[in-house]
């Protein structure tokens, strides 16, 4: 069960008072998003052609886990490593609705505008 951020901030006061916070530098493997780039990768049909994608996505995991402010690295690095799941189809907005497997289905709002340019030409003759 994922925890708040509210909760790991008190897992981590309590630690720190009983002692137990961990030296600086290290981190919560559960923070970790590098063992989690991976096992998506892991868990995707790849073919050759996606390697360099995926090794920048697992690259950019690791430097935001590595950085002294994952929080600084994470708002700068985020949105890219966001952007190169998704071309890799490993982020579930680049999924088709209901988990199936295949293209992702029509898109509504390009279909709307596709619709649209069609109109204004007829229009204009």
């Amino acid at each position: 069960m994922a925890k708040t951020a509210a909760e790991r901030m008190a897992a981590m006061r309590a630690r720190r008072a009983a002692g137990l916070a961990a030296a600086p530098g290290l981190r919560d493997a559960g923070d970790l998003l590098a063992p989690a780039v991976e096992a998506s990768i892991g868990a995707l049909e790849l073919g050759g052609r996606d390697a360099a994608a995926a090794q920048l996505a697992r690259r950019y995991a690791q430097v935001i886990d590595q950085a002294e402010s994952p929080a600084v690295a994470l708002r700068a690095l985020g949105p890219l490593l966001l952007r190169v799941l998704v071309a890799l189809r490993a982020a579930p907005a680049a999924r088709p609705p209901g988990g199936a497997p295949g293209r992702p289905g029509p898109n509504r709002v390009r279909e709307l505008a596709k619709a649209h340019q069609m109109a204004q030409r007829r229009r204009r003759g």
